[in-house]
């Protein structure tokens, strides 16, 4: 599997640069609405997350569409959306279940990210590293850890209970 943008929600601050540079890079503008990254925040638990899309192994988006717009790159291995064959009809986006699918209505037609050809336009600005652009496997060695240390952090607090 090639390599895709891996989250690190406990270092998201939730100020959506990742959005602004996206929506630039890919409509030339500054406007969340356009960016094909969410950030979704949830204010009152002080949690911040970019959603974006995982380029699924198993691509739900590309199996249901029926026009056949969206497939999978040969060499690159990322969906990718063919506009030209984009119908509008927005199967992709209630297929996708992280809701990472999103819909230009200026044009009429689906949008997903594209990983801007191999070099994240929101990974290369994301100041505290809350986003990454890795292997699979190495982004999930690093989860195992992390999950890890707060279990082990956990337990020593309700040990010294």
């Amino acid at each position: 599997m090639s390599k895709s943008i891996v989250v690190n929600p406990d270092r998201c601050t939730g100020c959506r640069i990742c959005e602004l540079v996206c929506s630039l890079k890919h409509h030339g503008e500054y406007n969340p609405v356009k960016s094909r990254i969410k950030v979704n925040i949830f204010p009152r638990d002080f949690f911040f997350y970019p959603n974006v899309c995982s380029q699924c192994e198993n691509a739900w988006c590309a199996r249901i569409c029926p026009a056949g717009a969206l497939s999978r790159h040969s060499e690159s291995g990322v969906v990718e959306l063919d506009e030209m064959k984009c119908v509008g009809c927005k199967m992709c986006m209630q297929a996708c279940p992280f809701g990472t699918m999103g819909y230009d209505s200026d044009r009429g037609i689906s949008e997903k990210c594209d990983l801007c050809g191999g070099d994240p336009e929101c990974v290369k600005h994301c100041f505290y590293n809350a986003l990454e652009y890795k292997e699979p496997e190495v982004a999930m060695s690093h989860k195992g850890k992390v999950f890890v240390q707060k279990i082990m952090k956990s337990y020593a607090t309700e040990v010294t209970r």
